[in-house]
């Protein structure tokens, strides 16, 4: 069943917010194995991604696969992380 996550980032002015861009888009415009979409998007307040997954699987198996990566990065922690199986999913 197609799974979503949604990861939030809240900051204030002072946060580099073109270095968060570089380096969330690091993988460049190529969807890791099992994500159907991806949606970013980064403002003065923070930033938001919001991912569907064919399946939860494939969702945990992405986060355990960019652990090391993450550790490594300098990112503010999340103010939300949330994950859940859709009921709906419709793409024009």
């Amino acid at each position: 069943m197609p799974y979503c996550t949604i990861v939030e980032f809240e900051w204030d002015d002072t946060f580099d917010h073109e270095a968060f861009a570089r380096t969330v888009g690091a993988g460049g415009d190529e969807l890791p194995a099992g994500c159907l979409s991806r949606i970013s998007g980064i403002d003065a307040a923070g930033a938001r991604m919001i991912e569907v997954w064919r399946s939860g699987e494939d969702a945990r198996a992405f986060a355990e696969q960019s652990k090391p990566f993450l550790e490594g990065a300098e990112l503010p922690v999340p103010s939300r992380v949330a994950g859940f199986e859709l009921t709906s999913y419709i793409v024009a």
